[in-house]
C-alpha cells in the first residue's frame, strides 16, 4: 500500500507522488512511515538523509531542517533546503 508524498523547500517542488516507505531524520530519532501511520508533525534533523520508495526504488536526498507532518495517509516534507 502506498501514501501521497509532498517533498517541498521554500525554492521548489522536490518530490510529489505515491511512495510505499520513508524514512526520516527526526530531531528526536530517525523514524519511518508506512501508509495508514498515525497523524504526526515532528521536526527534522539540520543535517540528515531522507529515503523514500517509490515503486520498489529508493531515494535518498539530504536534507536541511524543516518539519514533517503525517495526516490523512498524506505525507508532507517541508524543508529548509534539500540537495539530491
Amino acid at each position: 500500500m502506498a501514501f501521497k508524498l509532498r517533498i517541498i523547500t521554500p525554492e521548489r517542488l522536490v518530490f510529489e507522488g505515491e511512495a510505499e516507505y520513508l524514512s526520516v531524520p527526526g530531531v528526536e530519532g530517525e523514524f519511518g512511515v508506512l501508509s495508514q501511520h498515525a497523524a504526526t508533525l515532528a521536526g527534522l534533523k539540520t543535517d540528515g538523509v531522507l529515503t523514500y520508495r517509490v515503486k520498489g526504488q529508493d531515494h535518498k536526498v539530504t536534507i536541511t531542517g524543516g518539519f514533517v507532518e503525517i495526516q490523512k495517509n498524506t505525507v508532507s516534507v517541508l524543508a529548509d533546503a534539500v540537495t539530491a
